[in-house]
């Protein structure tokens, strides 16, 4: 965060071109915005702690605009390389140690998929790009799923430092031709029409694609400009003495009180991102002496924090990431995890950052083109081609940029042994569940787990059959077993029911069976509106068309065995809202009637139908693996959407079968738990590939359980 430069905080604009001055009151408010976003990650409290960030933006944007207004008052052009040697000097020395620290303890912590993926996530984060690295990867800042990369948090440093690429350019350039020298009234509108364009921005992105929009580069560039609006406007706008400290202490309280009420469900960055970053422009624009409404700002313990808050902000996360990893999250574990941050980021700054900041730059000549009108316009513009290139490549460069889960899926490893009976089964479980170390012959390995060890149906690609919503005119179909055999099971549902694919194969076997998948990821086959967190504003729609077209197929193919199932994250996402505020019984009660509607509508056209229940969710091996650690730290309790599920689930088929419909439900509690315990592997499967979709060696190893729970005349 570059906004933490300590140059950079002895500039305040009076007008251009005025004295410089350190200010105490900036100092602390990055103090401020580091303890909010460390208060965040490691105590979970206040949940909008993540504004500190955009306070960053903000006097980033401020101090960085009011060196470059200096800089064209005093000389009327930029040295665009004195610009990005400090930019060098202030921002590698620190940033790219922690990449280097993190990669390597990565590798002696975790195996190697989470390894791997820290190290390419690293290799973004050193390119200036690791928010669009995350875009193109599919990550969720707010709405995390999956294990964290421990170098998430360099997506701000990157969108700074595609800002600086070609900021100074652009405002030089407007100097130039907007006679901006002379007429500095027009700056205030220069500025200010790129806040609007940013914002305007924000605003589509965020309604469209929010995921996407936080990590957006022009979405986020509205706030360092009105940093830079501010840098323009105390300079010439005049704040009574006696309105000053009321005026920086309403910017605090507006920071403080927009971190409390922000949420990471709030609509962000827009419109959300404007309170906070409007309280920081308060405070800015305050400029206060110092007095008892200050202290906060500026008492030695917050010049301190400030001092050290770039090397504070760069550490805490990964130590966060590693820390929770290893030792839980309990009170005394993120206590010492703030401890240690505070230790790493003191040492940080007194033997990486400071040296570099003092070495002085040697005297050199200056080219007669940078004294000229175009003052080395190339060296901004390469800048910013090469971050482009860069940052359009993790979109349409080699799938390995962005990471494993984006490649094609290969073969998966097949379980070893037979398939255990459901006694069997349950005796596996219970001496998982007291194991201390990992089974030697792990099927997959955690060394070689990844999207290719999920079931064949999850691809996205044939033979696969996991579609998206928006792919409905042509879906992707699995066919198994013979085409013209005389019976055909058919297995539809969203990518939890694709992940039960070798199960299903595997019960209906034989040469008497064809079965057939259809799947939609994140979109259920029963009969609810769901707003999963990651999926943008149109999916209810497009899900609701996508069932449709799942049940124009079952009446096409009138199967004999309808095989439906769904994963339980869809507790709490539902339009309506139901389960939302802990009234688990709405919840239960809209799933038991979307099941029922579902089950009218296909029992016509299907032979039998089977309901087969989710896997309940357990922790993602990759998240939880570490080589230090045991298949204890990988084990979870069942939570609440379990049973609620479950039970809504069960009634449904009882209320069909009521009816005379030929409706079976499979309950898999005891498939995967014990005690209301659930362990990450059985015999020597491991179940998982992340929270919820099951290895293809697991989804086999089941079959026989779950064959046992079909009725005989359903798959004879």
């Amino acid at each position: 965060m570059s906004a933490m430069d300590q140059a950079t905080t002895r500039t305040t604009p009076q007008p251009p071109g005025g004295p410089l001055r350190f200010r105490a009151d900036i100092q602390g408010l990055r103090a401020v915005a580091v303890a909010l976003v460390v208060a965040d990650h490691v105590l979970g409290w206040p949940h909008g702690g993540f504004v500190g960030v955009d306070v960053f933006f903000v006097i980033s944007g401020y101090l960085i605009t009011a060196l470059l207004l200096r800089e064209l008052a005093s000389t009327g052009r930029i040295s665009f390389r004195d610009f990005y040697v400090r930019r060098a000097k202030r921002i590698l020395p620190a940033a790219m140690v922690v990449l280097a620290v993190t990669v390597a303890v990565g590798y002696a912590v975790w195996f190697l998929p989470r390894a791997n993926q820290s190290a390419l996530d690293a290799l973004a984060a050193a390119l200036f790009v690791e928010n669009w690295h995350l875009v193109a990867a599919g990550a969720d800042y707010l709405q995390a799923q999956g294990p964290e990369s421990p170098v998430q948090h360099y997506w701000s440093l990157s969108i700074e430092e595609q800002f600086y690429a070609l900021w100074p350019l652009l405002l030089f350039a407007g100097f130039r031709l907007l006679d901006l020298r002379h007429r500095p009234g027009r700056l205030v509108w220069f500025i200010s029409a790129g806040i609007v364009v940013s914002l305007a921005w924000a605003a589509y992105r965020t309604s469209t694609a929010p995921t996407a929009a936080y990590f957006d580069t022009l979405a986020r560039a509205g706030e360092l400009l009105i940093g830079a609006l501010a840098a323009v406007v105390a300079g010439r706008a005049a704040v009574a003495d006696r309105l000053r400290p009321g005026l920086s202490l309403g910017g605090l309280v507006v920071i403080l009180g927009s971190a409390v009420v922000i949420s990471p469900s709030s609509a962000f960055p827009f419109p959300w991102v404007l309170a906070p970053v409007l309280g920081a422009a308060m405070v800015l624009l305050a400029d206060p002496p110092r007095s008892t409404a200050t202290a906060l700002l500026t008492n030695p313990v917050a010049q301190r924090i400030g001092q050290w808050s770039f090397s504070i902000y760069l550490w805490h996360w990964p130590v966060v990431v590693f820390g929770l990893a290893m030792f839980g999250s309990s009170i005394e574990v993120q206590l010492a995890l703030v401890a240690l941050t505070v230790l790493l980021s003191a040492a940080s700054y007194r033997w990486v950052e400071r040296p570099v900041l003092a070495l002085r730059p040697r005297p050199r000549y200056v080219s007669g083109w940078e004294r000229r009108r175009g003052t080395g316009v190339l060296l901004p513009v390469t800048v910013a081609g090469v971050l482009f290139v860069v940052g359009v490549a993790q979109f349409l460069g080699p799938a390995w940029l962005r990471g494993a889960d984006t490649t094609n899926a290969g073969p998966a490893v097949s379980a070893p042994g037979e398939r255990p009976t459901a006694a069997e089964l349950a005796e596996q479980v219970e001496d998982a569940l007291s194991a201390d170390s990992w089974p030697a012959d792990l099927t997959p390995s955690l060394d070689g787990l990844g999207p290719e060890q999920q079931a064949e149906e999850m691809g996205t690609e044939a033979p696969g059959c996991r579609n998206t919503v928006t792919e409905i005119d042509d879906p992707l179909v699995c066919q198994d077993g013979l085409a013209d055999a005389p019976r055909t099971a058919l297995l539809v549902g969203d990518s939890v029911a694709m992940s039960w694919g070798p199960t299903v194969d595997a019960v209906f076997s034989g040469d008497d069976w064809q079965v057939l998948g259809l799947g939609y990821a994140s979109c259920p086959f029963v009969d609810v509106a769901v707003a999963p967190p990651a999926e943008p504003p149109g999916f209810p729609d497009d899900c609701a068309a996508a069932r449709e077209i799942t049940q124009q197929f079952i009446e096409e193919t009138e199967p004999d065995v309808l095989v439906l199932s769904a994963g339980q994250g869809y507790f709490g996402n539902f339009v309506s809202g139901s389960g939302s505020d802990g009234d688990s019984e709405a919840a239960i009660d809209e799933w038991r009637r979307g099941l029922e509607s579902t089950l009218e509508a296909v029992t016509p056209h299907a032979g039998s139908v089977v309901v087969l229940g989710n896997p309940p969710l357990g922790i993602d091996p990759r998240e939880c693996g570490t080589r230090l650690g045991s298949p204890e730290d990988c084990v979870r309790s069942i939570g609440r959407g379990f049973p609620d599920k479950s039970e809504a689930e069960q009634s449904a088929v009882e209320s069909l079968q009521a009816a005379g419909a030929d409706v079976t439900y499979v309950e898999t509690r005891e498939l995967f738990c014990a005690d209301g315990r659930c362990p990450a592997f059985i015999g020597s499967v491991l179940l998982r590939t992340d929270e919820t979709h099951l290895t293809a060696a697991a989804a086999d190893m089941l079959a026989a359980a779950v064959r046992e729970m079909v009725p005989a005349r359903v798959r004879s």
